[in-house]
Formats: structure tokens, C-alpha cells, sequence
């Protein structure tokens, strides 16, 4: 029995020694630090890199968890870099208010103050990317949200946004992309750097045939410290209905850069209807954050009437490991050309009457206070198609004005010398003006089909592609419409309708004449009736 009781105290002093043990050794070997990125951004990656160990001690008041005594001891993977490139950031004197430090058993002083502070974090960023660190943890960023990284060792952290870059004046910047900051044993982090944008603009929402357009693309030169090496394209390409004039300039802060710099920078072959620009950006870290700003035009082809708009589209493409590229979201400007459709009718409404094929038309807009009248000219091998506006003399001089033969004449003229372009409505009354821009114009009737009488007053019709959609206050609100709205809008329909009239009395016409041959019939029958009864009396 005193045996057993025996056995039980000792089984029971160990179960306590181990229950006192246990919470010490959880609390030895739980990472207690913990790291929040403020404001991150969706889609980036955000490391860490332990620079320096910490051990604290909260002094003050325990309640608060909060370290008001620190120690540092460098980081076994900083080593070579406090012994080399960062020799400099480890003094032998305390030269102010610095931190000391173990080295070796000897104390010396963390030379990182707000003087250097910025100093330090590139040449330690270089460091970690050139000497490819492995990351102590990692943060995956959510756009607007703050994400917080837990159990990680008490120490001194480098942040290290993947592949972003800042912006100038931002005053979180103050040089660096990359942050700083103690786990004691928690801490916030601010995001200093946001990716690389594009933004795009053009001149123009709606076109004619062979017109320049003129747009604009503006990124921003990137901060590349901490690495030697940044890749920073700008890609543009555009859609069939748009000739690239390959004319690319480009400035920096304003300032124009050389067109020989500017050629050898560039790639006309890598896309099919476009450009790739590579920008040398780490040559231009004074402009940290200044606008990059390229021009260039493309033309309208005749391949833009269409119901569809021509889009140009842009993007950056950036990274520092050429094998691991990063892309933005492309941006994009739109372009139309429109075209007038005719149906030409008669006999009951524009949809179910006949249709009238043979009538002559010419497209006429005011320019100015000037009546001038459409011409399209096609592709040759030297030049593309393109629709201009031409003054035609005798010809209609407003949109309200009649219409005389004398007008018509001159203007049927013109389409016969290829002047202008004149259209002729087919069998199923229809014809059609292709590739004008937005605007008001009037259809000039110069030839009616036979049986019909020509319209003496221009017919008005309007393009409005840009307003179709009231609904967003945007330049280009046509990309908002359902296609059904844009096509009426941008490709609208003239329903032309010619009337025909019954035929007039003419003086020419039987009159009286039937009265005399009835008459001279009667006559006639009296006589032979009064000479049969004469020769039967005789006989």
C-alpha cells in the first residue's frame, strides 16, 4: 500500500512538471509577431524579409502588449551584407541616439536614422533581390483592404512590393517603394508603391474615311531602386479598321527624346497593327514618377464601316525578372465611321411599300456657311480610301432651300465627271453613303425614276453615335449602348418616299367627233331605206 502511494505521488509530480513546462515551452516556440499591409492592392504580392532578430520585454505596463525595450541582433541571412554593402549601417560609435548591438561580443550601434533611412532600404532591397533571399512570409494584397500576416519571429522586417512602382510628391513615398518596420510584437506596414498604369485619349469618336486620328498614351516613369535591372514596355494595338501611321514620338517630363532613341527602342513587328515600345526607365530615375508620354496617329480605313467600333488598345507590361513579367489592364479609345442608309419607297408606308430602284442621289453637309458634297475615293496601292467634302458650283447652297432642275443638272454633272459620289437606289430601293463621321446631312434627290416626280427639298438625317447613351456622362458613350441603339444611331435609315400623279384631261381627246359618225351612220341608213321602198313600189 506505501508503495502505491508512492507510485501515485511520483506519477502525479510529473504530470505537474509537465503541466508547468508545457505553457513555458508553448510560449518559447509561438511566433508572436504579427505585420498588417495597410491599404494593399489587389493582385501584388507584398515580402518580407527578416533584416534583424528582436527580443523585447514590455517594462511599462504588461496590460498594453506592447515592447518599450528592445534588442536587436542581426539576421543570420544579413550577414555578408552588414560586412559589405551595408557596412556602413553598423558604426563602432554612437554617433546619436542608435541602437546597440552584439556583434561578436562586442556592442555596436544600428546606424539607421531618418537621415539615411532611405538609403538603407534601397541598398537592402538590392540586396535581397540580387542575392535572391527567400522570403520570410508573403501577403497577397486585396484592393482598399489592410491584410495582416501572424506568428511570424519578433524582428525587423523589409517589405518588398513585387514588381511595383511610385509615384512623385506622394509623400509615402519619400524615394522607396519598400518599408520598414519592428514587430513589437505587432506592426503596421504602408504600402508606398502602386502598380504601373496606362492611361489612353484620342482626338476624335467619330470619323470619316481617311481621317488621322491622334492619340496619346501616358505612363509614368517607375522607381527601379533596389535592382539593377527593370523591364518596362508599353504595347499598343489596334483594330483592322485603323492604319497605324507608325510615327511614334515620345517625352519625359516634357521633354522630347530623340528620334534615334526612340527607334531603337521600338518594335513595329511584334504586333500586327501596332507597337512595342521598351522604355529604359532605370536611366531615368531623376524623373522618378514624371509622365511618359507617346504620340502617334493611325488613319481610318475603309474597313471602319462597319457596325462595330475600331478599338485601340493599350497596356504596360513591367517586371524585374524578364521570365515573370507582369501586364495592366488595357485600356482602350473607340472610333467609328457611320454610314446613311436610303430605302427608297412609294405606295404605303416606308416598311411595306413598293420600292423604287433608279432614283439619284447626292450627300450634301454645311461646312461652315458652305454647302459641300460627298466624294469617296478608294484604295489604290499608294494611298487608302478616303471620303472628302468638295464645293460644286449652281449647286445647293442650304439644307432648306428648293431644289431647282438647273441644281440637280449641276450636280448630276458633277457625279458623271466623278466630281462627287452620287448614289443610285437598287431594285430594292436601297443605296447607301458610307464611312462619314457624326453630323447632320442632307439627301439631295437629283434623278427620280421614271413615272415619279424628283423631291424638290433636301431630306435631313442626323448621325449621333455619341449621344446614343444619355445614361453615362462619358466622352465616348457609345460603349455603353446595346448594339441595337448604336446601329440606328450610327448607321441611320433616310425613308425617301415618291409619290406618282393620275393622268391630266387633254384637249386632244375624242370630244364630239362620236356624235358626227353616229349622225353620219343614221343618214346614211335613212337613204338606203328610202331607195329599197321606191324600187318596191315600182315593181
Amino acid at each position: 500500500m506505501k508503495q502505491a502511494r508512492r507510485l501515485f505521488a511520483f506519477v502525479a509530480a510529473i504530470v505537474m512538471a509537465f503541466a508547468v513546462a508545457l505553457p513555458a515551452w508553448a510560449e518559447e516556440t509561438t511566433n508572436p509577431g504579427s505585420l498588417t499591409v495597410k491599404n494593399s492592392e489587389d493582385g501584388v504580392t507584398y515580402n518580407f524579409y527578416k533584416v534583424f532578430d528582436l527580443t523585447g520585454q514590455d517594462t511599462s505596463n504588461p496590460a498594453d502588449g506592447e515592447y518599450d525595450a528592445v534588442v536587436y541582433t542581426i539576421d543570420s541571412n544579413w550577414a555578408s551584407f552588414f560586412s559589405g554593402a551595408g557596412a556602413s549601417y553598423i558604426s563602432n560609435t554612437n554617433t546619436g541616439d542608435l541602437n546597440p548591438i552584439k556583434i561578436n561580443g562586442t556592442t555596436k550601434y544600428i546606424n539607421i536614422t531618418e537621415n539615411n533611412k532611405v538609403e538603407f532600404t534601397n541598398a537592402a532591397m538590392k540586396y535581397a533581390i540580387d542575392n535572391d533571399l527567400g522570403t520570410d512570409t508573403t501577403a497577397n494584397g486585396k484592393t482598399g483592404s489592410d491584410v495582416t500576416v501572424n506568428n511570424l519571429e519578433l524582428g525587423y522586417y523589409l517589405m518588398v512590393p513585387v514588381d511595383m512602382t511610385d509615384e512623385k510628391n506622394n509623400p509615402l513615398t519619400s524615394g522607396t517603394i519598400a518599408s520598414l518596420t519592428s514587430t513589437v510584437p505587432s506592426g503596421d506596414i504602408y504600402v508606398k508603391a502602386t502598380k504601373p498604369t496606362v492611361t489612353k485619349t484620342d482626338d476624335a469618336v467619330s470619323a470619316d474615311v481617311g481621317q488621322q486620328i491622334t492619340y496619346t498614351l501616358t505612363g509614368k516613369v517607375p522607381n527601379t531602386s533596389g535592382t539593377t535591372s527593370f523591364i518596362y514596355k508599353l504595347q499598343d494595338e489596334m483594330s483592322t479598321g485603323l492604319t497605324f501611321n507608325k510615327d511614334v514620338s515620345v517625352a519625359i517630363d516634357g521633354t522630347a527624346v530623340a528620334a534615334e532613341s526612340v527607334s531603337s527602342w521600338i518594335d513595329y513587328d511584334t504586333v500586327t497593327n501596332g507597337f512595342v515600345i521598351t522604355i529604359p526607365v532605370v536611366n531615368y530615375q531623376n524623373n522618378i514618377g514624371d509622365d511618359i508620354v507617346l504620340t502617334y496617329t493611325a488613319t481610318v480605313n475603309d474597313n471602319a464601316v462597319t457596325s462595330n467600333q475600331e478599338k485601340n488598345s493599350a497596356k504596360v507590361i513591367y517586371g524585374r525578372n524578364p521570365n515573370e513579367l507582369q501586364e495592366s489592364v488595357p485600356v482602350e479609345e473607340e472610333v467609328y465611321s457611320a454610314k446613311i442608309i436610303i430605302n427608297k419607297y412609294t405606295d404605303g408606308d416606308s416598311k411595306n411599300g413598293a420600292k423604287l430602284g433608279n432614283a439619284v442621289f447626292a450627300l450634301m453637309k454645311i461646312d461652315g456657311n458652305t454647302a459641300k458634297f460627298y466624294k469617296y475615293t478608294a484604295a489604290t496601292a499608294d494611298a487608302p480610301a478616303a471620303v472628302t467634302w468638295v464645293s460644286v458650283a449652281n449647286a445647293p447652297t442650304s439644307g432648306t432651300a428648293v431644289v431647282t432642275d438647273a441644281m440637280a443638272t449641276a450636280l448630276a454633272d458633277a457625279g458623271a465627271a466623278e466630281n462627287i459620289t452620287v448614289k443610285t437606289t437598287n431594285s430594292d430601293g436601297a443605296a447607301s453613303f458610307d464611312g462619314i463621321a457624326d453630323g447632320t446631312y442632307y439627301l439631295v434627290e437629283i434623278a427620280a425614276p421614271d413615272g415619279y416626280n424628283r423631291l424638290d427639298t433636301p431630306q435631313v438625317i442626323t448621325v449621333e453615335g455619341e449621344d446614343v447613351d444619355t445614361k453615362h456622362e462619358q466622352t465616348e458613350n457609345t460603349a455603353y449602348a446595346s448594339q441595337t441603339e448604336f446601329d440606328s444611331a450610327v448607321n441611320p435609315t433616310a425613308d425617301v418616299n415618291n409619290q406618282t400623279g393620275t393622268e391630266l384631261p387633254s384637249t386632244g381627246g375624242i370630244g364630239t367627233t362620236i356624235f358626227y359618225v353616229v349622225g353620219g351612220l343614221l343618214v346614211a341608213g335613212a337613204a338606203v331605206s328610202l331607195v329599197v321602198r321606191r324600187r318596191a313600189a315600182a315593181e
